[in-house]
């Protein structure tokens, strides 16, 4: 295959980046179709997108927060000062 036509093909690596980025719509134009040729010849990789998909889904719906950073600095010296107690 001539280089021209190789490039929109691409490996399972840079399928599974393609697949990522696209799950956090950060693929591009060109890598989302890249992707979409690769998986309509990879079973292994449509695998991969289908489960990426459901895990980005049930991420997205659980609606998590992250712990803000004052509260786990107020831990780590909750920590630290219960170490400091445990060791006298």
């Amino acid at each position: 295959m001539s280089k021209k036509s190789n490039f929109l093909f691409v490996d399972c690596s840079e399928a599974a980046t393609c697949c990522d980025k696209a799950q956090y719509e950060e693929a591009d134009f060109l890598e989302k179709i890249k992707l979409t040729i690769h998986l309509m010849f990879c079973k292994t990789c449509r695998k991969f997108s289908k489960r990426n998909s459901k895990l980005t889904n049930l991420m997205q719906e659980s609606k998590l927060e992250t712990c803000p950073e004052e509260k786990k600095n107020q831990w780590r010296q909750q920590i630290k000062k219960e170490f400091a107690e445990d060791r006298n």
